[in-house]
């Protein structure tokens, strides 16, 4: 991980809207120390230079919206075994296109309501199995859940390896 440069302490402060006093207080620092690092006549120890640009960086993504903001928690999965016709009285019922397939605890695969078209009503889940979807944590910026879903048509959003939620492109729109 590469450091931020000292130098750019002031120009964010000022950016973000913060006097001197403000940012010295929020960090645990006299005003007068950080008037000195912030010319250069002092180089903050590690801890006090983190908690700079901790809380700097904290400030300048406060209103980034996360994974978290946009899931929908009520995802329904399917299990292999299942059948075309219980996955279409799901997506009739719930209005969901897209499923995560779980064996038991592990996700498996996914399927979309797009993929049971056609398809016989006994069939079995396993034989349609597309690759799982892309799984980010809840407090992963939605810019990046952006970019995952040029390429997938859902993201699951996880906590702690359990599933919290699903994020599909009709939930950014």
């Amino acid at each position: 991980m590469q450091f931020p440069n000292l130098t750019d302490i002031q120009r964010r402060r000022k950016v973000l809207g913060l006097t001197q006093s403000q940012l010295a207080k929020q960090v645990g620092v006299s005003q007068s120390l950080l008037t000195k690092i912030e010319r250069g006549l002092v180089v903050p120890n590690y801890k006090t230079a983190t908690e700079i640009f901790d809380f700097l960086e904290g400030v300048e993504n406060a209103d980034q919206k996360l994974a978290k903001d946009a899931m929908h928690t009520h995802v329904i999965t399917l299990k292999p075994a299942d059948t075309v016709q219980k996955a279409v009285a799901l997506v009739k019922k719930h209005s969901f296109s897209q499923f995560p397939v779980l064996e038991g605890h592990k996700l498996v695969g996914s399927i979309a309501s797009v993929d049971l078209i056609g398809r016989q009503k006994s069939s079995s889940i396993r034989d349609m199995l597309e690759d799982p979807f892309p799984a980010v944590n809840e407090t992963t910026p939605l810019s990046i859940v952006k970019s995952i879903l040029k390429s997938s048509r859902a993201v699951i959003v996880l906590n702690k390896g359990e599933i919290r939620g699903i994020i599909t492109a009709e939930d950014l729109l």
